[in-house]
């Protein structure tokens, strides 16, 4: 018998590379989308679409059909601006409440939901999933509507759901080109007069997928699962993207000091403007983080997952941004 998925975030960039591993797999998929949504890519594949939201309860119970064994629950806000944080919560908190009050009711039998490393909020060091999260105390709303996303998630157990957290890092690959994949264009267009001094962890968006579906057989519920990829700094990603897009000019690092001093001057304008500044208090925070890295030996171990090297999971986006266009 097929399996039976209720996918929800299926227009963002991971979302559409788990549905399309999904059909090579032969599940049979619903995907949850908004009224305004782009659905370029979702109309390219063999799913069944429906209308709603994940702050509307009301349409999550219209929504999902009531044989779904597997939710996976992949909708999000990744806005890193305070004016927004309302928004922010009604999707990251209250839609994840929503979505288990409503597979709950459908009898669903796994709840796979995808957190971020940002649940740990301002922290060093190496992190496991046996950290202790930070996430609930940090200014940043993103880290605190992940964390609070988690315990929401987590109530699902309650309901007799088998229950699994996936914390990604930095995601690229395919379909990327809102996120990090904007780094091509923005170097060939010049854009970038400099990056700054911190850290990341860049991983595969079709291993982070393929994690997905693993997660459902191999997962232990209750348990959290950290999917990173290779450490690296800012200036090595960019790096990394402008020789594989061949740009011979970096924009130069500048010290933490001096970015934090240009994101508060471009969010003082926002405030006269009430344009989204360019960069945000909260984006430099994330972006200039040192000494942190992020271990997935747990996935690795359990779910099968795999990094590839930095140079490939760039290359791969680079390849399907030429492919359609984009740069």
């Amino acid at each position: 018998m097929r399996k039976k998925a209720f996918v929800t975030g299926g227009t963002g960039f991971i979302g559409i590379n788990l549905l399309k591993l999904l059909l090579q797999e032969g599940w049979e998929i619903v995907a949850l989308h908004r009224s305004t949504s782009d659905l370029s890519e979702l109309k390219k594949l063999p799913v069944s679409l429906t209308v709603g939201s994940v702050t509307n309860l009301d349409s999550l119970h219209s929504s999902i059909p009531q044989d779904t064994s597997v939710v996976f629950h992949l909708a999000g806000d990744t806005n890193i601006w305070s004016k927004q944080n309302k928004q922010q919560y009604e999707v990251n908190v209250t839609g994840t409440k929503n979505m288990v009050i409503a597979a709950a009711e459908k009898n669903v039998d796994t709840f796979i939901h995808t957190s971020s490393i940002a649940a740990w909020g301002n922290i060093t060091g190496v992190v496991t999933e046996q950290t202790p999260q930070r996430g609930g105390n940090s200014w940043v709303n993103y880290e605190r509507t992940k964390w609070a996303g988690e315990r929401e998630a987590l109530k699902g157990l309650e309901h007799g759901m088998k229950v699994i957290i996936l914390n990604p890092s930095a995601v690229t690959g395919p379909h990327d080109n809102n996120n990090w994949g904007r780094l091509f264009t923005a170097l060939k267009e010049g854009t970038i007069p400099a990056v700054s001094s911190g850290c990341l962890s860049i991983a595969h968006v079709q291993e982070v997928a393929r994690a997905h579906i693993s997660a459902v057989d191999n997962g232990q519920t209750g348990e959290r699962y950290i999917l990173g990829g290779e450490n690296c700094s800012v200036k090595d990603l960019v790096e990394m993207i402008a020789r594989i897009s061949g740009i011979s000019q970096t924009p130069a690092e500048i010290p933490r000091w001096l970015f934090m001093a240009y994101g508060q001057l471009q969010e003082t304008i926002s405030k006269v403007t009430g344009n989204k500044p360019k960069l945000t208090p909260e984006l430099v925070k994330v972006m200039t983080r040192q000494n942190i890295s992020f271990s997935s030996k747990k996935a690795i171990k359990h779910l099968g997952y795999e990094i590839p090297p930095l140079e490939k999971t760039v290359t791969d986006c680079y390849e399907w941004l030429k492919k359609e266009g984009i740069i």
